[in-house]
């Protein structure tokens, strides 16, 4: 396969994983948090006051199940296919979400303690299981067509937790408050993340996030989402997302994330080592962003035909 060709590959694939992946990229449930709310400042809160309520949120969900993924995307004036699927996520990085269109296996994303992965059945001229390790990754090494962060996924759901110790700034502006910390992704390069409070409801003694905003170190905008709808869960009181609509500037493409009937679980160990897995996609050809190269036995696209 010529260099371009991979290229191309990869950066479509890519294009179509971050759509659903950008809801560990860029979104953060509304908290209306029925414990402590009360004791919301009316005055513009330290970020420690920030963090200590995003926390409180993140400690009462160990894993979530949702049975109802419904994802529609679009790219410029071109609408994808509805996808309608399932979404398991586990701390610290356990996830997957497999999804379908017109009952047929479309998109398969999923992450372990070891690896990502993700799977999209469309992709030309060889549809691979996309995977990386996360120590290969970490080394910077690793040319990733978008700006992913292992951990934004579990911090999207409503279950991240915050070190207080960490050095955080509070920024106003006319209606939002935005918590910002910077953030080394795994392309070599810093950003700075944003999580968004709306500035009316703190002034009610309410804490209420309306999204989350991921910027280069210029401040130009990567990726930003907005929360339209939030659930509770009845067994913990943790707010959860439920519809979020996520916009990508630089390539023109937005999604909005449907996910209904959130369930706070448990997921046993048994399961955890089935699911968050990719043995069940090891019939097809894989490919390792570590070194760029098809995975030993994956067919190669060649000028002249495919190859075994």
């Amino acid at each position: 396969m010529t260099l371009l060709k991979i290229n191309m590959l990869i950066k479509k694939a890519s294009t179509f994983a971050l759509l659903s992946l950008m809801v560990g990229c860029n979104s953060w449930p509304g908290l209306r948090d029925r414990d402590t709310s009360r004791n919301a400042p009316s005055e513009t809160p330290t970020a420690q006051q920030l963090v200590a309520y995003l926390n409180n949120n993140g400690q009462r969900v160990q894993a979530i199940q949702c049975n109802q993924v419904s994802i529609d995307a679009k790219q410029g004036n071109q609408t994808a296919p509805g996808l309608d699927g399932l979404l398991v996520c586990q701390k610290p990085r356990n996830f997957r979400l497999k999804a379908k269109v017109i009952g047929q296996p479309a998109v398969d994303i999923g992450s372990n303690n070891q690896e990502f992965w993700y799977w999209i059945s469309k992709v030309e001229p060889v549809p691979y299981v996309f995977h990386c390790n996360y120590d290969e990754l970490e080394k910077g090494n690793v040319r990733l067509p978008f700006p992913f962060h292992p951990d934004m996924i579990v911090s999207a759901l409503g279950m991240g937790e915050y070190d207080p110790s960490k050095q955080y700034e509070v920024k106003v502006n006319q209606q939002n408050i935005e918590l910002v910390e910077p953030v080394a992704n795994y392309q070599g390069k810093q950003v700075r993340k944003s999580t968004v409070f709306l500035r009316k409801a703190l002034s009610q003694g309410k804490y209420q996030v309306a999204g989350h905003i991921l910027r280069d170190v210029q401040g130009k905008e990567i990726c930003n989402a907005t929360v339209y709808e939030v659930q509770q869960s009845k067994e913990t009181g943790a707010i959860l997302p439920q519809r979020i609509k996520i916009v990508w500037p630089e390539e023109k493409m937005e999604m909005v994330l449907r996910l209904n009937d959130m369930q706070v679980t448990t997921v046993t160990p048994e399961r955890s080592e089935r699911l968050f897995s990719r043995g069940d996609l090891s019939s097809l050809p894989g490919f390792d962003l570590a070194r760029w190269a098809p995975d030993q036995g994956a067919p190669i696209q060649r000028t002249r035909g495919v190859a075994p």
